[in-house]
């Protein structure tokens, strides 16, 4: 496996689309962009590992589940995580982040942007689709099985951010 030219694939497809990239590392082979759906704003780590010869894509939801809530949260991405074909919802157990997951063994394939691209397109597809289900138990009053059925719409509320967290994203930093 050629990892180097695997990595090269990989950011020229975003200079062919013009896409910004933040924090490429070309030792670890690692990205962080910025993409902006119809439902949300995403943080978007791409990092193909040489050892495992695995391609991973995560997209970073804005929101993080509060701990009253995670145990909704988690039937919820169990319920959608059983249904899909490829990819995962995860969310981090220490502080409740939430990210929709592919990775992809790149072993044996005849990698290219085509290849990456239909990855891409896929997670965030997925990540966007059901965002808007996870914002509904976050914040709002409504059982999984609402949300799942489409009843429940989010009802997103500013709040302030304790000093020491910072900015999770950057919305002119964002691509739509």
């Amino acid at each position: 496996m050629n990892v180097k030219l695997y990595w090269e694939n990989i950011i020229g497809y975003f200079e062919e689309e013009d896409w910004p990239l933040y924090e490429v590392n070309d030792e670890e082979r690692t990205a962080i962009t910025y993409i902006r759906g119809d439902n949300g704003t995403f943080r978007v780590f791409v990092w193909l590992h040489g050892e495992s010869e695995t391609l991973s894509l995560s997209w970073y939801f804005q929101s993080s589940a509060p701990s009253s809530k995670r145990h909704l949260i988690l039937n919820l991405l169990n319920t959608l995580n059983y249904k899909l074909i490829m990819g995962k919802f995860a969310m981090n157990p220490e502080d409740g982040g939430l990210a929709f997951r592919i990775s992809a063994s790149v072993t044996g394939t005849r990698f290219s942007t085509g290849y990456f691209e239909s990855l891409w397109n896929w997670g965030i597809w997925r990540a966007d689709e059901h965002y808007p289900k996870f914002m509904s138990l976050i914040y709002g009053d409504h059982t999984v099985d609402e949300v799942l059925e489409g009843k429940g719409k989010p009802q997103l509320r500013l709040v302030e951010k304790p000093e020491e967290q910072g900015e999770l994203f950057e919305e002119d930093e964002a691509r739509t």
